[in-house]
């Protein structure tokens, strides 16, 4: 009986510290009577878990009568240890360029020494990673802006979470070519297409849309090699790797100004909908301005990058 009831009473206090973590200082929280509605729990467990929530510090709660209970004071340090996600998983694209690099610092530094522990997968196309946030294998994802919106448009159940303004993702797409080659686009050229990535796919549609090309699908990190080796004749590509690597037998021109988005440089993490609890984790670690502060570091060589 002392065993069912500690199983009871711990699991309470797991469901309970999800929900109040995803409240703040001064906020209602749920009536015992609607805990006890949404975990099927009996108001003497339910009791017993905020109890012991408030003996461990985590919370300050005080009742205001027919208003409700209200929060006074919160410490999500204290309730992480109870909650149920003790580790997140994210996807994010491959750390080719310093501005991935970067950004893949800032997040693995803002879990370090935490409760929480942060794995990161990194896979190539957005729309890959965004399938695999709604099939639950991971609980955020990093992709452009306007792939995030473009896909919530078409239904995805996904919402932004938080954004890390221009540039964050990348700074802009040029068109490479090989060296010996005129910078001009006309028919009868070899397309590098990275079909798994939708800002590739839609940004190459859009330059070539008024050419006769021939295409071939590889992956990004081999558009570069595929020029080098005269498999293909030019691609769209991220400038940042370009320049990061100093490529001195290619050449790029820029793409023309009504084929430039400036969603496409912005970096964004998207949850599922019904993951606020994640949702309401990575608010409360992950810092804008000091993410964006690590990027900038890593991209100016003053900091190593750790992930």
């Amino acid at each position: 009986m002392k065993k069912d009831f500690y199983q009871k009473t711990g699991l309470a206090i797991e469901q309970i510290a999800n929900e109040v973590y995803q409240l703040k200082k001064g906020e209602r929280i749920p009536s015992i009577s609607d805990f006890q509605q949404q975990f099927t729990l009996s108001r003497g467990t339910v009791q017993n878990a905020l109890n012991f929530l408030k003996s461990e510090k985590a919370i300050v709660i005080k009742s205001k009568g027919h208003m409700g209970t209200y929060i006074e004071a919160i410490d999500y340090s204290i309730l992480q240890k109870y909650i149920t996600s003790n580790q997140i998983s994210g996807t994010m694209p491959l750390p080719y360029s310093k501005t991935y690099e970067g950004l893949a610092t800032g997040l693995a530094l803002a879990f370090l020494g935490e409760e929480t522990k942060l794995n990161i997968a990194y896979i190539r196309g957005s729309e890959e990673r965004i399938h695999m946030i709604e099939r639950g294998i991971f609980d955020f994802a990093v992709v452009s802006r306007f792939a995030a919106d473009d896909m919530i448009k078409a239904g995805k159940e996904i919402e932004i979470v938080l954004s890390f303004g221009k540039h964050s993702y990348l700074s802009r797409h040029v068109l490479v070519y090989q060296s010996d080659m005129d910078l001009e686009l006309r028919d009868g050229l070899r397309v590098g297409v990275d079909y798994n990535s939708f800002d590739h796919v839609f940004l190459t549609n859009k330059i070539m849309r008024n050419y006769d090309a021939e295409y071939f699908d590889l992956p990004g990190s081999q558009l570069v090699h595929s020029i080098r080796e005269g498999q293909i004749d030019v691609a769209i590509w991220n400038y940042d790797e370009v320049a990061d690597k100093n490529f001195e037998d290619i050449r790029f021109t820029e793409l023309p100004k009504e084929n430039q988005y400036p969603e496409i440089g912005e970096a964004v993490i998207v949850c599922h909908k019904d993951n606020t609890l994640v949702s309401s984790i990575l608010k409360r670690k992950l810092d804008v301005k000091n993410i964006q502060s690590i990027q900038q570091q890593v991209k100016d060589n003053e900091l190593i990058p750790r992930y």
